[in-house]
């Protein structure tokens, strides 16, 4: 399964970069602002239709399982650190070092609303990386006028991961073909296996580094001069509709910041959420407007006749 980006010729691949960009930064925004763990799960959800339409339900769902493992991870570890709230479930006995080990309610319902927000974040930027083609955003950072080197270099470090991913899956494969078996056994026993994979994969890493800088040389990296892209992006009016939806993600997240909509208190006690109409009304809202772009996605083809 390849985690980098696919064209595959979807209304969510063909939306311009910049709505994606800011769209992607407009959940960034709400998952750091909004505290209730019922808008980030709405939030999160908001970014569904983007994977559906883009048909990226795959790729996206792996790196909705790996923030899960890491969720899990940050949680157990919240849990244990925090000693805060006031309803405690669970009180160790004396441990050396640690003292006494109190998990509470609150840091549990804490814990599950910061993976949330995490699972919201992480969704965001898989649909990023999965539908904008690196060339694009390359150019589309450009116009902000940061500088080349800076650019290029976040760009091949976004890269990374996928390609990593894919060559961790090619040498499974190879090994399994010439009969390796790395699932039998325990848990142990199936680390030992996988671990004869990590120089490979680490050589691999290194040769691509190599060819990634000869390849760059040979382009002239480096020197003066304006720098011309093969296909310049065009901006269409449907481009700029699309554009103000995603910005219209930021004006209402700005406005629930300005009337506290979506704050929540999980020390020392958690908050009780009154479902009113306006709460109601507050989440259809962040639902529609965050999943809009998606929404109307195929308007782009028809309006546009590309």
């Amino acid at each position: 399964m390849k985690l980098a980006y696919q064209d595959k010729k979807t209304p969510v691949h063909r939306l311009h970069p910049v709505c994606k960009i800011i769209w992607v930064l407009a959940v960034i925004a709400g998952s750091i602002l909004i505290n209730d763990p019922i808008l980030l799960v709405l939030l999160f959800i908001s970014t569904i239709p983007f994977v559906i339409i883009g048909k990226i339900v795959k790729e996206w769902g792996s790196f909705v399982k790996l923030t899960l493992w890491l969720s899990i991870f940050i949680a157990i570890i919240n849990m244990l650190a925090s000693q805060h709230g006031s309803h405690i479930l669970y009180s160790s006995p004396m441990l050396p070092i640690l003292g006494t080990i109190n998990i509470t309610l609150e840091s549990i319902i804490f814990s599950i609303g910061m993976s949330i927000r995490l699972l919201a974040t992480i969704s965001a930027f898989a649909i990023l990386t999965l539908t904008i083609n690196p060339d694009d955003l390359l150019q589309t950072i450009l116009l902000l006028k940061i500088p080349y080197r800076t650019v290029l270099t976040t760009s091949i470090a976004i890269r990374f991961i996928p390609c990593l991913f894919t060559d961790l899956d090619t040498l499974q494969s190879s090994l399994q073909t010439r009969g390796y078996q790395m699932a039998e056994g325990g848990f142990l026993t199936r680390i030992k296996r996988r671990a004869i994979i990590i120089p490979s994969l680490l050589s691999n890493s290194l040769e691509r580094s190599i060819q990634s800088a000869e390849a760059m040389e040979s382009r002239g990296f480096g020197s003066k001069g304006g720098k011309t892209f093969y296909n310049v992006i065009q901006t269409t009016r449907t481009d700029y509709f699309f554009i103000a939806l995603s910005l219209s993600l930021f004006a209402l997240f700005a406005i629930m910041w300005i009337l506290r909509i979506g704050t929540y208190e999980y020390y020392p006690n958690i908050t009780p959420i009154a479902i009113t109409i306006s709460y109601v009304s507050v989440a259809l809202f962040l639902v529609l407007s965050a999943a809009s772009p998606a929404i109307f996605s195929p308007l782009k083809k028809v309006i546009d006749l590309d």
